[in-house]
């Protein structure tokens, strides 16, 4: 009787564990340059995450990104980028500050950001709902 009992639950929990929506996995999000906060995960996807350098008047190169968020159901976003030298230290800039954004459902909007100075050489993309 007992047995019986166990195996029912179990089976119960089993079909309701499959029943249960997961939200899409994105590869991107692993990315040690794109940084998402847990709420915007779930309403909007990064779908696109490029990088190239713009040549500039003496030989160097300013470092420029581009992503891409699709949303699955309207939504605000605020996004920075924090940007870093060779060392690792952070490359200051003007407007450092998140920007704010609205995504509408099924909408991808695509956002495009250039380094303050030649000195960065990599990023990390912060994106949040905004405060």
């Amino acid at each position: 009787m007992r047995f019986g009992l166990i195996a029912v639950v179990l089976i119960i929990g089993l079909f309701m564990a499959g029943c249960a929506t997961q939200p899409e996995p994105n590869a991107l999000i692993e990315r040690k340059e794109l940084k998402i906060d847990p709420e915007v995960i779930y309403t909007m996807t990064v779908t696109e995450l490029l990088e190239k350098r713009i040549p500039q008047p003496g030989g160097e190169g300013l470092l420029q990104i581009q992503f891409a968020v699709e949303a699955r159901s309207d939504a605000e976003l605020a996004w920075k980028v924090t940007w870093f030298d060779a060392s690792g230290l952070v490359v200051k800039g003007v407007g450092d500050a998140y920007r704010k954004a609205s995504v509408l459902a099924g909408q991808t909007r695509y956002f495009k950001t250039t380094a303050p100075h030649a000195r960065a050489i990599s990023y990390q993309l912060h994106l949040r709902e905004p405060k």
